[in-house]
């Protein structure tokens, strides 16, 4: 009696998927700069940054010059760039991210220590508000990761683990939103 769509055992019809796996030719990658070949809808909004987040009208996109730097916007429709933090010396921070309002969450420390001091133990929220000149305001909140900014209301979702949150265990981690 034949099971498994023909194969007697399930260890016969993993030894055909591994043969077959090995027999497949592989692809090749396609030679040259893959930049110089973007589908008809896609552009080089930028050579430099990271970290991207769009705004909630689609009309903007924050991001990062470099990690542990500036904050950037690009206008889509005029594609002027802008840096929203240039006034803040020694700016460290790691990511933008747009509010419904228009303003920004910017996550980083308020100083670059090392890398793992700075994004484990110190990065925490910061407030930027749209208006021209604003400089960041602690919000202080620590935080590790995950940053979740809704695009439609003003909520805010995050992870901590124990570097920011002493009441947590070592090895622990804990996704957390204000209500």
């Amino acid at each position: 009696m034949q099971s498994h769509d023909g194969f007697d055992t399930i260890f016969e019809m993993r030894l055909s998927i591994l043969l077959l796996a090995l027999f497949v030719p592989l692809t090749e990658r396609t030679p040259g700069n893959p930049l110089e070949h973007l589908a008809p809808n896609v552009e080089i909004l930028t050579h430099f940054g990271e970290r991207a987040d769009i705004s909630p009208d689609n009309q903007r996109l924050a991001f990062m010059a470099k990690s542990f730097g500036d904050t950037m916007v690009v206008d889509l429709k005029s594609r002027i760039i802008q840096s929203l933090t240039c006034n803040v010396p020694g700016a460290a921070f790691l990511r933008a991210m747009h509010l419904v309002t228009g303003d920004y969450i910017l996550i980083g420390p308020d100083h670059f220590e090392n890398t793992h001091v700075s994004r484990i133990r110190d990065n925490e929220l910061w407030f930027l508000s749209k208006e021209p000149g604003a400089r960041p305001l602690k919000l202080g909140q620590k935080m590790s990761e995950g940053a979740a900014i809704s695009k439609k209301i003003l909520k805010i979702a995050f992870s901590r683990v124990a570097a920011q949150s002493p009441d947590l265990a070592p090895e622990a981690s804990h996704l957390w939103w204000p209500t």
